[in-house]
C-alpha cells in the first residue's frame, strides 16, 4: 500500500510538472495580452472564499475569491481597456459584510463611468435572495430571467434545541458560560429560546433588515416602506418584481452578455472576461511602492497549522499565522499589517497566542489594522483587539464577549446499555473530561474557577483595548453578539467599511499619504509552485491535501490531454454561537 501511494504521488508531481512546463513553453510562445475593448465577467454565484489560493492551486483551478472580486473591480475601474462588467448571480454566496463591501466597490467602479449589469437566473431560488439580491441593486441595471424568482424574503434563524431528545437518551450536558447571552450551549442545554437570547436573536434580525431595506432603497431609489412591502410579499415572480421596479428587464444569460458587450462597443465574436484572467494580465492594484502585509485569519481559530479551503473545514492555525506575522514583523519593506478576520472563535490559548504576537509586531514599530470580514466575534474579537484600528462593516457579526466549556456526559446512556465503566484515578480531577462520568463537585468547582478567569481576562483586555470603564466592557460583553453598526456605538470598533477602509487607516498609520501608491503582499508567502510540487511527490505533503490535489487533476488533466496528444503525434473556548440565519 505504501508502494502505491509513493508512486502515485510522484505520478502526480510528474503529470503538473509536465502541465505546468508545457503551460510555460506556451506562455512564452504565446505573450498573454488584453483587448482594446473589455467586459468584466463575475461569477458570485457561489461563495467567496477569504485569504488567497496557493499557487498548486491556481494550477489546478480554484472558485475565485473575495479578493479577486475587489481586485479586479478595482484595478478595472482604472483601465481603459475595462468598460463595463457583467456579474452573475444566484443563491446567497457571499456573507453580508462581503456584500456591502462590495457594493462600495460596485459604485465606485460606476462613478468611474463603466456600466454594471447584474443577471440571476433567480435571486434565491429555493431559498434566500437577500444577499445577493441586495448587492445586485448596486448595479445600474438589473436583469432576471423569466420565470425567474426574486426571493428578497427577509431574514429568518432556525435553531435546533435538543435537550428532548438528549434526556431520552440519557446523555446530559454539562456547559458552563458566561454571560446570559453566551448561547452557544443552549441548542443541548435547554428546549427553546431564553429571554435572552430571543432578545439578542431578533435585536440582530431587526438591524440586518433594515440595512437592506435601507440599502436597496438607495440603489433602486425607491421609499424604503415600498422595499419593505416588497418583502412582506416576496418571494416575487417575474412580472412583479419588474412591476415593484426591483428589476429592470427580463431576459436571458446570453441576452445579457450580448447587451454589455452593444454597451461596451466590442468587435463582433468578442467575449467577455473572468476577473482572474483579467487580473492574470494587467495585475492587481496595489502593486507598487512601500509594503503592506495582509494577513487572513479564517475560520476556527486553533492551535497549529491553518487548514486549507477544500481540505475540510477551514482554520486558523496560531502557528501558521504567528510566523506569518513574524515574518512581516521581520521584512523592513513591510510599513503596516492588514489584519483581515472572518472567524467565529475557537480556542481560548490560541487566540491569546495571535493577540500577543499582533502586540510585539506594534511594539516593533509596526502599525496593525484589524478588518473583519462577515464575522469577527468571541476569539475572533479577542485578536482584533490588538490592533491600532478596528474595522467592519455595517453587517459583520461581532462581539460574543464571553466563553464557555464543558462537556456531554453519557454516563446515564451507557448504564442504560449495560455497559460499567471502571475507574482509577490518581488525583481528583484526574478524568475531569471523560464523557463517561458526570462533573463532580470539585470538578465543576474547578471548571467554573477556569471560566470564570477566562472571562475576567476576555473584559480586562475589552476595556484595556477599546478605552472603556469595566462597568461599560461588561455592558457590551455578556456573550451577547452584534452588527458592526452596534458594535460601532458600544465602542468595539472604531470604523465602519471594509478592506478599503482599512488601507487607508493602514497607510496612514503608516505615515504615508491616503493617495500614496502601496503594495499589498498576502503573508504568508506562497512556497514557489516547484518547491510545492516536490513536496508533494516526495512524500512531505499532507495526505489529505495530496487527495484534494487528485481531485482537482481531472480538470488540469483534461486541458493537458490534448497537449500530451499532440506531443505523441510530434478545549476551554471562546467561540459565537450558531446563529441558525436563513439570510
Amino acid at each position: 500500500m505504501l508502494r502505491f501511494f509513493v508512486r502515485l504521488f510522484a505520478l502526480i508531481g510528474f503529470l503538473v510538472v509536465a502541465a505546468v512546463v508545457t503551460g510555460v513553453v506556451l506562455a512564452v510562445r504565446h505573450e498573454p495580452s488584453l483587448p482594446d475593448t473589455v467586459v468584466l465577467e463575475l461569477d458570485l454565484r457561489d461563495p467567496l472564499a477569504e485569504g488567497s489560493v496557493d499557487r498548486l492551486g491556481s494550477v489546478l483551478g480554484h472558485e475565485t475569491t473575495f479578493q479577486e472580486v475587489l481586485d479586479a473591480l478595482e484595478r478595472g475601474r482604472t483601465d481603459p481597456r475595462v468598460k463595463g462588467v457583467l456579474a452573475r448571480f444566484g443563491g446567497d454566496g457571499a456573507s453580508f459584510a462581503q456584500v456591502q463591501e462590495l457594493r462600495a466597490a460596485v459604485e465606485r467602479f460606476r462613478a468611474s463611468g463603466r456600466f454594471a449589469i447584474a443577471f440571476a437566473e433567480s435571486y434565491g431560488d429555493t431559498g434566500a435572495g437577500n444577499r445577493s439580491y441586495l448587492l445586485a441593486s448596486a448595479f445600474d441595471e438589473v436583469w432576471m430571467q423569466p420565470l425567474g424568482l426574486l426571493g428578497l424574503t427577509g431574514l429568518s434563524a432556525q435553531i435546533p434545541f435538543a435537550r428532548g431528545a438528549l434526556d431520552k437518551l440519557d446523555i446530559q450536558p454539562q456547559v458552563l458560560q458566561r454571560e446570559e447571552y453566551k448561547s452557544l450551549a443552549d441548542s443541548v442545554m435547554r428546549t427553546d429560546f431564553t429571554p435572552a437570547h430571543r432578545e439578542m436573536m431578533e435585536s440582530l434580525l431587526g438591524d440586518l433588515t433594515n440595512q437592506i431595506v435601507d440599502g436597496v432603497a438607495v440603489s433602486r431609489r425607491l421609499p424604503p416602506a415600498a422595499v419593505k412591502a416588497a418583502m412582506d410579499r416576496a418571494p416575487l415572480i417575474d412580472r412583479e418584481a419588474v412591476d415593484a421596479k426591483l428589476v429592470d428587464r427580463l431576459g436571458y444569460a446570453d441576452e445579457a452578455r450580448e447587451e454589455a458587450l452593444r454597451r461596451a462597443g466590442a468587435a463582433p465574436g468578442a467575449d467577455t472576461m473572468e476577473a482572474a484572467d483579467y487580473l492574470g494580465v494587467a495585475g492587481p492594484p496595489n502593486r507598487s511602492g512601500p509594503t503592506i502585509a495582509l494577513i487572513h485569519a479564517t475560520g476556527t481559530i486553533t492551535g497549529g497549522d491553518s487548514g486549507k479551503p477544500g481540505l475540510g473545514e477551514v482554520t486558523a492555525g496560531s502557528e501558521t499565522i504567528v510566523s506569518a506575522i513574524e515574518d512581516a514583523v521581520d521584512d523592513p519593506d513591510v510599513k503596516a499589517i492588514l489584519f483581515r478576520i472572518d472567524s467565529g472563535g475557537g480556542s481560548v490559548t490560541a487566540s491569546e497566542t495571535i493577540r500577543r504576537a499582533l502586540v510585539k509586531a506594534r511594539q516593533s514599530g509596526k502599525p496593525v489594522i484589524a478588518t473583519m470580514g462577515g464575522t469577527a466575534a468571541s476569539g475572533g474579537y479577542w485578536i482584533a483587539l490588538a490592533a491600532d484600528r478596528i474595522v467592519a462593516s455595517p453587517a459583520t457579526v461581532t462581539g460574543s464577549i464571553g466563553v464557555v466549556a464543558g462537556k456531554m456526559s453519557v454516563a446515564g446512556l451507557s448504564e442504560r446499555l449495560g455497559v460499567h465503566w471502571g475507574v482509577l484515578d490518581t488525583a481528583p480531577n484526574a478524568g475531569l473530561w471523560s464523557p463517561f462520568r458526570p462533573f463532580g463537585p470539585a470538578g465543576e468547582e474547578r471548571l467554573n474557577a477556569i471560566i470564570d478567569s477566562s472571562y475576567s481576562t476576555f473584559l480586562s483586555r475589552v476595556a484595556e483595548a477599546r478605552h472603556l470603564t469595566p462597568e461599560q466592557a461588561r455592558d457590551a460583553a455578556k456573550g451577547r453578539v452584534w452588527t458592526g453598526a452596534q458594535a460601532k456605538n458600544l465602542g468595539l470598533i472604531d470604523e465602519l467599511g471594509g478592506v478599503s477602509t482599512a488601507l487607508t487607516l493602514a497607510k496612514q498609520a503608516a505615515k504615508l499619504g491616503p493617495d500614496d501608491a502601496v503594495t499589498v503582499t498576502g503573508y504568508p508567502r506562497p512556497k514557489p509552485l516547484l518547491r510545492e510540487i516536490l513536496d508533494l511527490a516526495s512524500g512531505k505533503g499532507d495526505l489529505v491535501e495530496a487527495a484534494a490535489v487528485l481531485a482537482g487533476l481531472r480538470p488540469a488533466l483534461a486541458e493537458l490531454a490534448p497537449l500530451v496528444k499532440a506531443a505523441r503525434s510530434g478545549a476551554v473556548e471562546a467561540r459565537m454561537p450558531p446563529l441558525g440565519l436563513e439570510r
